[in-house]
Order: C-alpha cells, then structure tokens, then sequence
C-alpha cells in the first residue's frame, strides 16, 4: 500500500531463498504473484508476465484453488500491462469465476475491478461501469482499500469514455481520497490526470494543463510507467504551440519505448491523434494512427480499431477527401461509437459529415 516498490523487493528476494531451501511450494506461488504484481507498476512487462507464470506453475503443483486463482489474476496484470486486453479480460474473468466458486471473496474483490479495465477495450463500457461499481461496494464492505480504489477509479474511467463529467466527479472525489489515504503517489497523478480531462474537454485548457503539469511531477517522483505516457499526451492537447507538443509527443514516445503499463500506450496514440488533428496536422494524426493499429496487431481490439478508424476518416476530411465512400464510412463510425455510448467522439465526426 505504502509503495515501497524496491524494498518489497529485496524482501521478496530474501523469501524466495528462504522458500526454495525448503521446498515450500505454496510460499513460492505466494512470492512469484506477488513479484509480477510489483513489477507491473514498473512497467516491467516481460517480467510481470515471467513471474505469474511460474507463480501458476507452483500453484498448481501446491493444489490450491486460491492460490490458481491469485495466478490467474495475476496472468491477468500481464496481459493488460502487455495490452492485451481480450486476454487479461479472459484472465480476469477466469480468476473472478474461481474465487466465486470456492468462495475466495478478497481475491475476487481484488480482481473484480480489473475485469472492468480490460472489458472497456472490448467496447462494452457500460458493463465495465458496472464491474467497477461491484468492485468498490464489496471492498469497502471487507475493508479492502486498494480494492475499493481500484474500483472508484475503474468508475471514473468509464464515465469520461461515456461523457458523463458530472457523474465522473464523484469517482474522483472518491478516488482521491483513497489514493491520499494510502499513499498512492501513481494513483493520485492518475486521478490529477483524469480531473484534468474534464477541464480539456469542457474548454477550459489553461486549467487542464496545470494540473496536467502536477500530475506529471508527482510522475517524475512516484514513477513515469503507470500513468507518466498518457498525461504526457493529454498535456499535449492543452497547448498551442507547435514545438511544445512535438515535444511532448516525442518524450511521451521515448516513456513508452522504455517500458510503460499497456493503458499508456492505447491512451497516448488517441490523444496524439486528437491533438494533432485539432492542430490541423493530418499527416502527423496519420503516424499514430498507424502507431496504435502496430501496437494492437497481435491481439487486435474493437476499441482500437473504432478510434484508428476514426482517426484516419477524420484525417481524409480535413484534406477534403470526402467522396461518398467516405460518407458512408463516417456515418459506420458514428453509429458504432453511437452504439458503445462513446458519446465525447461524436462531434467531430458529425461536423465532418457535415461539412
């Protein structure tokens, strides 16, 4: 909770040693979730995957449901911190149903909320609210507050992909008040970053960018692979000039490239496709549409693919490129994002069928 990071670390060396003397099977399990689970946070994905792999393999040979559940969860984290989202849902849904069968009700409320998270890329927003929801009213209920954080966040996430601002402020509240309860550093940039959206989004920049630019300062302190990438791109859609937002895009690049939680990068190449466009750059909102569908070709997503689509339909219409193909494409679109109730997206394409 305290997010001592390196010390839980050193500790956790310390344990493995002392279990693999001893040949304690169940403690191993214990030792590799809870490595992978350090690690994601870090943006150590490889590692984060490495480490809940093994720690399935020792639970199953120690035959604990519990302890297969906590993996499976854990299978999960990799997944998403990779951006995989069809499988960490899969994951996440397998750990949950586990947990539900055998009655392991801190590690289902553990991973309740994180069924939302990837369920939201799957464009199924509104179920995932309600994952949240679920989530948050059980760990308060058990005095799980990480859970509980977890699960208010998860909530504000899918107010902002469906518009509802004003709904979206209570999450928050919530949000960070927890976050400040515990000491989570990474979740209260988050939650700046997230409060900082509904500024962007309601016109009011200036402000946007400020608490932008504190939430990326508690980054540079609490670590950038959490959340550092996508309040980089958000920043980058406050400001005007030119050299500033190549800048921001270029350091935000440079963050992904290092290692950083797979929300970051699906996050980070929609805001650069949204700041460019708004910039009148087509060609440069090409480049990162072109930079989200490689960063999904492996598992693809239907929310990836709406936004790219979207992104390059808006591209052609700012070069004047509407023929009634385009039309007609515009209108999918529109009627897709209509659908998943991504209300915020809609505009700019009904101002492009317009025009």
């Amino acid at each position: 909770m305290s997010e001592g990071l390196d010390e839980a670390l050193e500790l956790l060396e310390g344990a493995q040693h002392a279990a693999e003397r001893h040949d304690m099977i169940a403690e191993l399990a214990r030792i590799h979730h809870l490595r992978g689970n350090i690690f994601f946070p870090l943006g150590n994905i490889d590692g984060c995957r490495e480490e809940h792999e093994r720690g399935l393999r020792f639970a199953r040979r120690s035959g604990s449901p519990e302890a297969e559940a906590r993996a499976l969860g854990g299978l999960g984290d990799a997944a998403y911190a990779q951006g995989k989202m069809r499988s960490a849902f899969e994951h996440f849904s397998r750990c949950v149903a586990l947990s539900q069968q055998h009655g392991f009700g801190r590690v289902e409320v553990a991973n309740r909320s994180m069924v939302g998270f990837s369920r939201i890329y799957l464009n199924e927003v509104p179920q995932a609210k309600e994952d949240g929801d679920a989530a948050a009213r059980a760990a308060a209920l058990v005095g799980q507050p990480r859970a509980e954080l977890l699960g208010e966040t998860m909530g504000a996430f899918a107010c902002y992909e469906l518009g509802d601002f004003d709904l979206m402020q209570g999450y928050l509240k919530r949000t960070m008040r927890l976050a400040r309860q515990l000491g989570a550093r990474r979740f209260e940039a988050q939650g700046l970053e997230m409060q900082a959206r509904i500024l962007l989004d309601t016109g009011r920049s200036a402000e946007a960018a400020e608490m932008l630019r504190e939430a990326l300062a508690i980054c540079r302190e609490a670590g950038m692979q959490f959340c550092g990438p996508k309040v980089t791109s958000a920043l980058s859609r406050t400001v005007n000039d030119s050299a500033e937002r190549a800048a921001l895009l270029a350091e935000g690049k440079e963050m992904l490239g290092r290692g950083a939680v797979g929300h970051n990068h699906l996050w980070f190449y929609r805001d650069a496709i949204e700041a460019l466009l708004s910039a009148g750059d087509a060609a440069g909102a090409l480049e990162y549409v072109a930079a989200l569908e490689n960063y999904t070709h492996a598992e693809p997503l239907p929310w990836s693919d709406l936004f790219a689509t979207r992104g390059r339909l808006l591209a052609g219409a700012a070069r004047g490129n509407v023929d009634n193909a385009m039309r007609e494409e515009l209108n999918r679109i529109r009627n897709a994002l209509r659908d998943a109730g991504l209300k915020p997206f809609l505009p700019a394409l009904e101002a492009a069928l317009v025009a």
